[in-house]
């Protein structure tokens, strides 16, 4: 089982719903843990009931409304089920506590995903610095970075990052830019009101970006990367 952490004060439920097709399209078993503030993953599948949730959509499972990591692994077990029997478990954090120290120690995977907006950004230095207080971690940690919405301005990634310098935590990995534009924003807005995921209506240069990230993240070679997200195109639920 692999365990990815996606950490930041940034809305990235796209990023995250687009990452766990691709996975589940070629043939992973993968759970999406909603570690949000506002518990919005609910609201895009249909179970927006405030009551504990593991729902499948678009191939893969998306665990709702938890208040800690330790309540989805319980509620697992409660069903019968493990943890363990997922390949892949993507946790989208929004909260320094959600998951357990143990949790963010043996992470396979720690990302830390910001926008361009200088509020999330200034925010995050403090975020971090709470995270490594609050849950008593080693400041040797690793994390990669990701940059999402990225607009063709005059904002370079070393600036942007630079907000983040002294931050209590390793910075490792190559730091990816996820390209923001209209069409972009057409295909998440029309994935949520339908409630699914379709890739196809992405940007190439998106699709190219995602495309190194999933091979960042999983070590496959481009070929298997865009197989992996050809076959999350054409897949259906």
């Amino acid at each position: 089982m692999q365990t990815w952490i996606f950490a930041g004060l940034c809305e990235k439920n796209d990023l995250m719903l687009y990452l766990c097709k691709i996975l589940a399209s070629s043939g992973k078993r993968v759970l999406l843990v909603d570690g949000t503030l506002q518990q919005k993953y609910g609201y895009g599948v249909g179970e927006s009931q405030q009551s504990l949730r593991i729902t499948e959509f678009e191939g893969f499972d998306i665990a709702c409304q938890f208040v800690t990591s330790t309540a989805v692994e319980s509620h697992l077990e409660a069903n019968g089920e493990k943890l363990e029997s997922y390949d892949y478990v993507l946790y989208d954090m929004e909260t320094s506590h959600f998951a357990s120290r143990d949790l963010w120690l043996t992470a396979d995977t720690r990302v830390w995903v910001s926008d361009y907006e200088r509020y999330n950004l200034e925010r995050g230095k403090g975020w971090l610095k709470r995270l490594l207080e609050e849950q008593s971690l080693p400041a040797e940690l690793p994390f990669q970075r990701i940059l999402i919405n990225a607009v063709d301005c005059k904002l370079e990634a070393r600036y942007l990052w630079a907000y983040l310098e002294g931050s209590p935590f390793v910075w490792t990995g190559e730091s990816l830019m996820l390209p923001w534009d209209e069409l972009t924003a057409a295909v998440k807005l029309e994935n949520e009101h339908h409630r699914r995921i379709r890739l196809g209506s992405l940007s190439r240069n998106y699709k190219k970006s995602l495309c190194r990230l999933v091979e960042q993240l999983t070590g496959w070679e481009n070929v298997q990367s865009r197989l992996a997200i050809k076959e999350a195109e054409r897949m259906r639920a």
